[in-house]
């Protein structure tokens, strides 16, 4: 009796594999061609849909600033203009601005030079004793109309510092420099250091006519 042996053809099952994988791993990839086009038409209609966040920008002033202190209850007016003369005194007879210090209606004004680079940098003290009573509201109104005629308002806005005691009188000040036409710029401090204000300038002409506080 003859026995027959059915021979499997090892290599057709390796081609119904290979087949099938490579189906397999075609479907895969058409899948993922599909995917990726759906989710950049989701991301382009959403581009298109979603208006971009904008951020509100901070009002900048043309005009010169003029800085007005509130503080002990009590107006002071920086002597800003007397150090910018007192440095352009220095550098018209050619002497390097080391240091200057003026006094003036109980504010120290202290200019020097700054080590880390070329530049100034003005520091003022308020004393406590100094300055105008703010109980006295027509002596005040009078005062700011004054310092208003020296710095207009259609060249000047008025910087006012103020420290937590004198926040009604700043409201009452701010409304009068409002009325008069005059724009006002402030800035609320809460602490009491050894120097009450203090800012660098990095460059000034030559003449020194003016000097943008940072």
């Amino acid at each position: 009796m003859t026995q027959h042996t059915d021979e499997i053809d090892l290599s057709a099952l390796v081609d119904i594999i290979s087949n099938v994988a490579g189906m397999m791993i075609l479907m895969a990839c058409m899948a993922i061609v599909v995917r990726a086009m759906h989710k950049d038409d989701a991301t382009q209609a959403a581009a298109t849909t979603i208006k971009p966040i904008s951020y509100p920008m901070s009002y900048i002033s043309e005009k010169r600033s003029m800085t007005l202190c509130l503080k002990y209850n009590r107006m002071f007016q920086l002597p800003e203009k007397e150090a910018l003369i007192a440095i352009s005194e220095r550098t018209r007879k050619g002497e390097a601005v080391e240091q200057i210090v003026i006094n003036k209606d109980g504010v120290e004004a202290r200019v020097e030079m700054v080590p880390t680079f070329t530049g100034l940098r003005f520091s003022y003290v308020l004393r406590a004793d100094g300055g105008m009573d703010m109980s006295n509201k027509g002596k005040v109104a009078a005062a700011v109309l004054d310092i208003m005629k020296v710095y207009p308002p259609d060249r000047f806005f008025y910087d006012i510092h103020t420290w937590p005691e004198c926040f009604d009188d700043f409201r009452e000040l701010r409304e009068f420099i409002h009325d008069q036409g005059g724009e006002v710029g402030w800035r609320a401090h809460y602490q009491y250091d050894a120097v009450d204000i203090s800012y660098s300038v990095g460059e000034y002409s030559e003449y020194l006519s003016s000097i943008k506080a940072q």
